[in-house]
């Protein structure tokens, strides 16, 4: 029997990736761009929580979620390029 291949486009991680970097506490806003074996994540963070922390946690998320949900292993940036009052 043949294997099956699985091809998950650039968009569709994209939008995984910015779903996955929304849900983590402290995350205002996320977008994300995947590049080859790296996906740039930019985020805005809430007023008062630490920056480096939540930049962390979405690492963690973002890493995780396409493992499990597009079966890629990347490198994940991340980006703090706004703080936003709650």
């Amino acid at each position: 029997m043949g294997g099956v291949t699985l091809h998950v486009a650039d968009a569709a991680l994209a939008a995984l990736a910015a779903a996955a970097a929304r849900g983590v506490p402290g995350v205002a806003a996320a977008r994300a761009v995947p590049a080859a074996e790296l996906v740039r994540v930019t985020i805005a963070v809430r007023l008062g929580d630490n920056c480096r922390d939540v930049a962390e946690a979405v690492q963690r998320a973002v890493t995780h979620t396409l493992a499990e949900l597009a079966g890629r292993t990347a490198l994940v940036e991340v980006t703090v390029a706004e703080v936003v009052l709650r």
